[in-house]
């Protein structure tokens, strides 16, 4: 079943006289389940290309759809929605709140949810334990290491359970063997069902993924299907680094 569906998608920006495609006549279908990633070099198009999956950035062309979905139809409270109920995003810079602690950056995509108090308590701290982070709820977040703080990130985009998580260079302030941790969680979340697509220029974590687009110049160019030896292996090394 196809939960993402990009045909024929394209971003253009003016640039002096010059109109720059950062996204050219793109195409492809994501399945439900699936764990992909995003790969190129810098200025390929990836990172645009995720805003545009995410619905923050409108395409000059083509469509995304997402169950069903015709996402750039939508008006901008729509649109919204969508992404509360559908998108968790994960950054390379963490984007939280500095002065929150971590129950309070996690709480805040459940500020608006019309559910009770006690009850938005216990989904927080259950999705601290999924990162593994429940026993320091109370910190700011500027006091954890950098690791500790894309935890925070991730459990922040989990929060309202979205069904797709996004997530743009999400180990690239991190150190390997952080990185490592940091992709474990991403494949559990794809064990539990959630689909998880990540832009990243590290060429070995193509391997925990089921396939990767690769990208060059704004176009699709070609995608590399992983068999389930490879990320089995991929998996074996990050239980090897963790015991180290």
């Amino acid at each position: 079943m196809n939960l993402i569906e990009v045909i024929n998608l394209k971003k253009e920006y003016k640039l002096s006289n010059d109109t720059i495609a950062a996204v050219d006549d793109v195409s492809f279908k994501i399945d439900a389940g699936d764990l992909v990633t995003i790969m190129g070099p810098s200025g390929s198009g990836k990172s645009t290309l995720l805003t545009m999956l995410g619905a923050l950035t409108h395409p000059t062309a083509g469509s995304v759809i997402i169950d069903s979905i015709d996402v750039y139809s939508l008006n901008s409270d729509q649109l919204a929605a969508l992404r509360r109920e559908y998108i968790g995003f994960v950054f390379q810079s963490f984007q939280l709140v500095t002065y929150l602690t971590v129950f309070e950056n996690v709480m805040l995509p459940l500020i608006l949810k019309d559910i009770p108090l006690k009850e938005k308590n216990f989904i927080v701290m259950e999705t601290l334990k999924k990162v593994k982070l429940q026993d320091k709820h109370n910190r700011l977040v500027e006091q954890l290491s950098g690791g500790e703080q894309q935890r925070v990130a991730i459990a922040r985009a989990i929060v309202n359970n979205p069904m797709i998580i996004l997530a743009d260079e999400p180990t690239g302030n991190l150190d390997s063997h952080t990185g490592y941790e940091i992709l474990e969680i991403f494949m559990q979340l794809n064990d539990e069902g959630k689909n998880i697509v990540i832009v990243t220029h590290n060429n070995e974590y193509k391997n925990f993924s089921d396939y990767t687009l690769l990208f060059k110049d704004g176009k699709l160019c070609d995608k590399i299907i992983n068999n389930s030896t490879v990320r089995n292996n991929f998996l074996g090394k990050t239980e090897l680094l963790k015991d180290n």
